[in-house]
């Protein structure tokens, strides 16, 4: 019976969801609500009061809720403030939860909490078809009665992603008695279909959007249908829909894995669909309060959809999957996003398969024009400086042998684009990028980007000035890797300069010791060193730098830029053998032209500085939880 009126909910629930506008209407002390807009328990009516030391609120029903199972909760916002509250994404300060559970020949069981806090199931009863609550202002902070509220009504026993909410859209002040739409936003709709056919499991043909009365709706759908059992194979479906909030890429925690890096994701909505996993919804986004966040290292937070924590929706019928996301929760945005949607079955999640909507390397929705919005292209002509193939200590293994560096701009934002021979995963090497942004008025480069592929999670730090101080700032939104190449948009705002720099690029790995599988090649080119043969694998002890492989591109100097596309580069030098290569490794900072510096003397201080910014990255990316 839960099944069948689940659907009939959802099937009546797309075809007048989108098109439901301003259904409520507005009384003297309340508001009525539509009926038939739900199964059951279904609103019709709410109205709500501060007097006497309590809040009132009273709820009507179509229909009686003597000996019958009912759930709900109200959302009061006593300060009136979006950025407060208890929950996340919906400025209540108080949540008031109740579920009534009827028990044949006896009174129905009542639990009611405030704030997750058990609280009197005095405070609720029912009468037929209204439910009346009365909560003592005391428990709600003192209030002068003030507030704005809407209630949500359902049947579940945890959590409900479908659910019944009065008003549809907005709050009830309890002293006016007026609904508003506390975060009001121009009405936008956006629409892109993608090829049918291009996925086996979890195929999707189309992404509609809707911003209107303060949410955020998104509708995607399916070649088949998804919602018995996860996909037309009965496999279970996993999905992710990735926002742009605000349009930027110098904000978010990831990107789309499209190349070069163009969306700095600010939220992704995770679901699943399916008897294994179940069918549940989060949305994932920056955790502002972590320390390690405050100190540079970004950390993540999921945020539970649906009553009793927020208005969010989502809701599985036939072919299509529907969310409604309230505006509060995505940053109190004004609906110009940048969306990209993502799905995919268990099987396909092994294989590394899945659909991405658009396409891979299309681009995204923008749901402020309908159109979509393309990936960073070179607005100038790019330059590149290329580096002989095999010269690296580590003789051409996983991340330790650059083939190319190049470098241009789309706009404002820098596009790197650095070729390996080969790069694999769980590869270990750290690559440094480094900026010397006043190009040689200082010995030391002022900002370095350090990044590595580590334990097959790729991610990046960015070190240098920070707000004013010397710090680092997460850059994993803003690299992807494609084939044996990384690719890196850097906002010029990250770099404080406007374009006209010098460049150039390291690889190393920073243990001490480090396994690299044993070939010919490496026993002719580590003669005379210490090494170590055993089962396929040799030790190689660090240079004088305490690098175990290590290359440079270019091989000395630097790769001069400017936002005019003109660029000068170091003389590459030939490949020198291993007793030949501290001294080249130690080739002037600051242009070839300043000449190899003397072997014996101590380290360059840039090069020093890599290696603290190399270990603080080691550091980062041994810390840093997901």
């Amino acid at each position: 019976m839960g099944a069948y009126r689940m659907k009939k909910y959802l099937l009546f629930l797309f075809s007048l969801l989108f098109f439901m506008q301003g259904s409520a209407s507005v009384q003297a002390a309340g508001v009525t609500d539509q009926m038939g807009d739900f199964d059951y328990p279904d609103i019709t009516g709410l109205a709500a009061e501060a007097r006497d030391g309590y809040l009132f609120v009273e709820i009507d029903f179509a229909e009686s809720l003597d000996g019958e199972d009912c759930a709900g909760a109200v959302f009061i916002d006593t300060d009136r403030n979006l950025k407060t509250g208890y929950n996340d994404g919906n400025g209540a300060d108080y949540v008031y939860s109740f579920n009534v559970m009827s028990i044949i020949y006896s009174d129905p069981i009542i639990s009611v909490t405030l704030n997750d806090d058990m609280v009197s199931e005095d405070t609720l009863s029912i009468s037929g078809n209204q439910l009346y609550i009365a909560i003592p202002l005391s428990m709600l902070g003192n209030d002068d009665g003030d507030m704005d509220l809407f209630v949500a009504s359902h049947t579940d026993l945890v959590k409900a992603l479908f659910f019944d909410r009065a008003p549809d859209y907005g709050v009830l002040n309890t002293r006016t008695g007026k609904v508003s739409i506390p975060l009001q936003a121009g009405e936008l709709e956006g629409s892109f279909q993608d090829r049918p056919g291009d996925s086996e499991g979890s195929d999707i043909t189309g992404i509609d959007t809707w911003v209107h009365d303060g949410v955020f709706d998104i509708l995607v759908t399916y070649r088949n249908s998804v919602d018995s059992g996860g996909s037309f194979y009965g496999e279970d479906l996993n999905g992710w829909v990735f926002i742009d909030a605000d349009q930027n890429i110098e904000t978010g925690f990831t990107n789309t894995e499209q190349v070069p890096p163009s969306f700095g994701i600010d939220y992704r909505l995770d679901y699943t669909i399916g008897p294994m996993l179940g069918t549940d919804a989060s949305l994932k986004t920056k955790n502002e309060d972590s320390e390690l966040t405050k100190m540079g290292y970004t950390q993540t937070r999921g945020i539970p959809l649906g009553v009793p924590y927020n208005d969010a929706m989502f809701a599985v019928a036939g072919n299509q999957v529907f969310f409604r996301i309230p505006l509060e929760m995505l940053g109190s945005d004004d609906g110009k996003m940048s969306l990209v949607a993502d799905s995919f079955t268990v099987d396909e999640a092994l294989s590394g398969e899945m659909d991405q909507v658009p396409d891979f390397g299309e681009g995204a929705l923008d749901t402020g024009t309908g159109r979509l919005k393309p990936l960073f292209t070179y607005t100038e002509n790019p330059s590149a400086a290329r580096d002989p193939t095999g010269d690296s200590t580590g003789f051409g293994y996983d991340g330790d042998d650059l083939t190319s560096v190049e470098i241009g701009y789309s706009g404002n934002i820098m596009l790197l684009k650095i070729t390996y021979t080969e790069l694999e995963l769980d590869d270990g090497a750290i690559t440094t990028v480094l900026f010397n942004t006043d190009q040689g008025a200082t010995p030391l480069p002022e900002y370095m980007l350090v990044y590595s592929l580590y334990n097959g999670k790729l991610d990046a730090d960015l070190f240098g000035d920070v707000d004013g101080n010397y710090g680092v700032r997460e850059a994993g939104h803003l690299i992807s890797m494609k084939g044996n190449t990384m690719y890196l948009s850097l906002p010029l705002e990250f770099l404080k300069d406007e374009g006209n720099m010098d460049i150039y690029v390291e690889t190393a790995l920073v243990p001490s010791k480090s396994d690299i599988p044993l070939t010919e090649q490496s026993r002719e080119w580590m003669a005379g060193e210490d090494v170590k043969t055993g089962t396929g694998e040799i030790h190689i002890n660090p240079d004088k730098f305490g690098r175990t492989i290590y290359d440079r591109a270019p091989d000395a100097g630097f790769i001069s830029i400017s936002k005019q596309g003109t660029v000068q580069t170091g003389q590459n030098q030939p490949v020198a053998a291993p007793e030949h290569r501290a001294a080249q490794d130690e080739t002037g900072m600051e242009g070839a032209n300043d000449g190899a510096q003397n072997p014996e003397q101590s380290p360059n201080p840039g090069i020093l500085l890599a290696g603290l910014a190399l270990l603080a990255g080691v550091f980062a990316l041994n810390f840093r939880k997901d």
